[in-house]
């Protein structure tokens, strides 16, 4: 085909589209089926893995590679650090080595592995189509491999693209004002990349523009530099609204890639201007074609990002976490005594998440600070979606690690006791949940203030007597008085009787507004659920207290 007689802008944009899209739809079936394949399994694996530096290493390059785009890199990140998984800082080496695994792909784009794209897109499609039958965690790894074939085949179309737009005379005379400044070259960059939230992307069509002799390589270069600039730019904004851990890891990868243009900059416009021959006389020297030279360019940044992040390193993380301190959902979340291979000394391991799943339960009482009649503050106070959201990754962080305990499989007496503690996990979870609800339907009745009448009575003697529940649940579960858990026993009694009298008045006809009796209604079913969590975990607390009314 002649592409200076037979293509038209249509045919050029519909190939940018079908590229764009290709490649931000594989990027959203990677990340999204690699989120779901993240079991116990894939969470000490990451765990290990990054425990070490070349680990960290090894994980951020791979990552990087697969997937192409440090936006999204980053954003998985920030789900393994606040799912527990990794810590903040052993994030930062994994953002560095990504950053220059995404140039992997922009070196293959040199040799135009076309055909081998395209028969990964065939295999990984024939597999998508015969993956019913097949186990969830296999389905999820083929919609990964398929995201993956997908990306590859949308930086194809781009690099077509370019290879079809370049030869055309108009196209030319477009970018022939790049190819005269620099500058608008930089510009160019910047502008196109934080549009595509990719510098790779950018790279290769730029690449494909150089075979055609579009660009050469010292303008080639500046484009690379400012696309580099335009993708932290879109990391920056599509951050914009997160905080605490998130905001640290976005700033990180900000400040890597304005770093290595603090490097490189400088001297780029020493060698355009000063005639010094420097990065670009040096790959246009090697006999190599123009696209691989651009692509080694890129590289170039990468490694040129990482070296002079390293000394800095520390100062760096400091100033972040100062300018982006840790939420107070993180903090609550954050593991206080589980670690990080703890799991080498069972009786150890189970005693700390004991000790993890008390600092819960003593948390618990402050759910119902903001909707009690006389609340009496003995701490910090915490807002109850922070509070829900810190405590709830806590349980989870726990029953991820009760997980793994029960799958090395344990002696007789671990598995026991892991099993209890997993059975109270999950009492901890459903407590977490039910109160959160509650204090939702509470909030709907307090907000009506004197019109709630009877109900705000009702609902005050439920939240007062609860409240004492939650305080005796953490006196029973600290266990220095067995007689806290005897009077526990008796709190949480059978009470169905009294509630069924209580809602079968409320549907008789109260004159009570119909939106006020829906919240009491709930809030009544709420605490008797609670009862009876609290009932069972007091069982749990110890088995061989016989709690009058129970079927063992």
């Amino acid at each position: 085909m002649n592409p200076e007689s037979s293509v038209t802008l249509a045919q050029l944009a519909a190939y940018l589209l079908a590229g764009l899209g290709l490649f931000f739809a594989g990027i959203r079936l990677l990340s999204d089926n690699l989120r779901r394949l993240a079991d116990h399994r894939l969470h000490t694996l990451i765990t290990s893995v990054t425990a070490s530096g070349r680990g960290a290493a090894t994980f951020g390059f791979v990552g990087g590679a697969v997937m192409q785009s440090m936006n999204a890199m980053v954003f998985v990140l920030i789900s393994l650090v606040k799912a527990g998984i990794m810590d903040v800082r052993r994030a930062h080496p994994v953002i560095n080595f990504a950053n220059l695994g995404s140039s992997v792909l922009v070196v293959l784009a040199a040799f135009k592995p076309k055909l081998l794209i395209l028969v990964l897109v065939g295999v990984a499609g024939l597999l998508f189509y015969s993956d019913r039958e097949r186990p969830a965690s296999t389905q999820d790894l083929i919609r990964a491999v398929l995201g993956i074939s997908l990306l590859f085949l949308g930086l194809t179309f781009i690099k077509d693209l370019g290879d079809m737009a370049g030869a055309l005379p108009w196209v030319q005379t477009l970018f022939s004002g790049t190819a005269r400044s620099v500058g608008l070259a930089f510009v160019a960059g910047v502008g196109v990349a934080f549009l595509v939230h990719s510098a790779s992307s950018v790279t290769i069509v730029t690449m494909a523009l150089a075979s055609s002799g579009v660009v050469d390589v010292q303008h080639a270069m500046f484009i690379v530099f400012g696309a580099a600039l335009g993708a932290a730019l879109s990391t920056r904004m599509l951050g914009a609204g997160h905080r605490g851990y998130a905001q640290q890891l976005i700033l990180y990868q900000f400040t890597l890639k304005t770093l290595g243009l603090v490097l490189m900059l400088p001297l780029a416009l020493l060698e355009f201007v000063g005639g010094i021959p420097l990065l670009a006389a040096g790959v246009e020297a090697l006999p190599t074609s123009i696209a691989l030279n651009i692509a080694l360019i890129y590289l170039a940044y990468q490694l040129a990002c990482d070296l002079v992040m390293h000394p800095l390193h520390h100062r760096v993380a400091d100033f972040i976490e100062s300018r982006a301190p840790q939420t107070v959902e993180e903090e609550l979340g954050k593991l206080r005594y589980l670690y990080p291979g703890a799991e080498k000394y069972p009786g150890t391991a189970l005693a700390l998440v004991e000790q993890e799943q008390l600092r819960v339960i003593e948390l618990l009482p402050s759910y119902l600070d903001g909707v009690r009649a006389e609340t009496v503050m003995e701490g910090p106070a915490h807002e109850r979606v922070s509070l829900h959201r810190g405590c709830s990754q806590v349980v989870l962080s726990c029953g991820r690690f009760l997980e793994g305990m029960l799958s090395a499989s344990p002696g007789e007496e671990v598995l026991e006791r892991t099993l209890v503690l997993q059975n109270r996990n999950q009492l901890l979870a459903g407590l977490q949940d039910s109160l959160n609800e509650l204090v939702v339907e509470a909030g709907n009745i307090t907000t009506k203030g004197a019109e709630a009448g009877e109900a705000g009575v009702l609902l005050d003697g439920m939240l007062e007597s609860l409240h004492v529940l939650l305080l005796t649940l953490h006196d029973a579960a600290r266990g220095s008085n067995e007689d806290d858990l005897v009077v526990l026993q008796a709190l949480t009694g059978d009470r169905s009787e009294l509630m069924h009298s209580i809602r079968s008045r409320l549907l008789a006809g109260s004159a009570m507004d119909s939106t006020v009796r829906e919240s009491l209604l709930s809030a009544i079913s709420l605490f008797e659920r609670l009862v009876w969590i609290l009932r069972r975990y007091a069982l749990l607390l110890k088995p061989s207290l016989e709690l009058p009314g129970e079927e063992n």
